[in-house]
């Protein structure tokens, strides 16, 4: 069998996330991969585009193809039910009212979370050879992959305080004691929690496996869009995911640099040059803006043969994460990939959540997480092919430069 290839489309809503992302399943299972396409998007376009009804179980579309719309309050039921039942029984005894403690005991995210889990599920059938995720805009899709970072922590703390304090002390009392009762999780309770923790964390290490999984980040040459997807990418960065490609999606073509587009051709240009610069070194693409919707089978495969020509789309573009990031208490890195910046002269500044790094006559500008927030560039070092720029709370300090 072979090795399943996990290719999540990422990027700000409206870019055209669900047409490339059926575009390339489309051109995937024509090559004689087994595929899905599969969309968590709570706005699903996905029928649109395949001209086909889809739903929350899988559906064939065509040979080697199928594709499913997670419902995520499906998934949220089948895999919260008990927690959130528990939950709500507590809040009640609390004084909420009956009526809004169900809601209360959905923790925001939950449903974008659990479809995380309806992905590994159908990673591990066995049944396909090629997983697309449609992701969420990026907001959304961001949180839902923290998220499954976020609950390590939790089993840890979960595991350690039904070993050594609820099971053989809180649990045990509250058979006697009745006020216990309504907070003392039931054991099929704590169960099903740990279950969906341990499931989370096993989604973690696929997001994380490079050879495996990536993410093709979808861009208009826009401002607002670029400095979103900038934001996405470092991210993504953060979260240990991989991006492999980034796809410049709607690019005015040549016939429109005259009459009423002239000013939109010439900000578009602008702006590409932009996205070389900002997502350099990892491989670009542009899809030019097509006379039509992109819809139905015909037009979708125009589509990828205009962004994939003749390379399989199920390959890894490109293998290595260009951005890096540690944090300690006594020091903070950010470490950017910079092919032969020691020949060069850098100068390094901060504006609220970018770091700005200019080589000779060239800019490029990096967002930042929010745990580098209150901290200046102090200095950087070339190694290996990487500028560390190092980071300090701010001293008054100038960053300097590098030459």
């Amino acid at each position: 069998m072979k090795k399943l290839r996990v290719i999540f489309f990422a990027g700000k809503g409206g870019v055209g996330k669900t047409t490339t992302a059926a575009a390339t399943a489309l051109q995937c299972a024509e090559r004689g991969h087994r595929t899905i396409v599969l969309s968590t998007d709570p706005a699903h376009s996905l029928s649109d585009t395949f001209e086909s009804p889809l739903k929350g179980e899988i559906r064939p579309l065509f040979s080697n193809l199928d594709a499913v719309e997670v419902d995520p309050f499906v998934e949220l039921d089948n895999n919260w039910s008990r927690v959130r039942d528990f939950l709500s029984s507590l809040l009640v005894s609390l004084g909420a009212e009956e009526s809004l403690a169900g809601e209360i005991a959905t923790i925001p995210g939950m449903d974008n979370l659990f479809s995380l889990l309806r992905i590994k599920d159908i990673r591990d059938s066995g049944r396909y050879d090629v997983l697309i995720v449609d992701m969420a805009p990026t907001g959304e899709s961001l949180r839902l992959l923290s998220l499954p970072q976020a609950v390590s922590l939790a089993l840890k703390i979960t595991r350690t305080l039904e070993k050594y304090l609820i099971s053989p002390v809180i649990r045990p009392a509250s058979r006697v004691a009745r006020p216990l009762r309504h907070v003392v999780a039931p054991e099929e309770v704590a169960r099903s929690w740990e279950r969906v923790l341990e499931r989370l964390l096993e989604v973690r290490d696929m997001l994380e496996q490079r050879t495996v999984t990536s993410v093709r980040l979808i861009v208009n040459p826009e401002r607002m869009i670029i400095n979103e997807s900038l934001r996405a990418f470092t991210y993504l960065n953060l979260f240990g995911m991989l991006t492999d490609h980034v796809i410049v999606n709607r690019v005015l073509p040549g016939a429109a640099r005259s009459g009423y587009f002239t000013d939109w051709t010439t900000h578009q240009r602008k702006h590409l040059k932009e996205i070389r610069d900002h997502f350099s070194p990892l491989p670009i693409s542009e899809i030019p803006w097509f006379r039509e919707e992109v819809v139905g089978i015909r037009r979708l495969r125009r589509l990828a043969k205009v962004l994939y020509r003749n390379r399989d789309p199920a390959e890894l573009f490109h293998t290595e994460k260009p951005v890096r990031m540690r944090k300690t208490k006594g020091e903070a890195v950010f470490a950017v990939q910079l092919p032969l910046v020691a020949e060069q002269h850098v100068e390094l500044s901060s504006r609220s959540n970018e770091l700005i790094i200019r080589l000779n006559n060239q800019l490029r500008t990096y967002i930042l997480p929010d745990s580098f927030s209150g901290l200046t560039p102090t200095g950087a070092e070339y190694r290996e092919g990487w500028l560390e720029v190092r980071f300090d709370r701010d001293s008054g300090r100038s960053p300097g430069t590098l030459k």
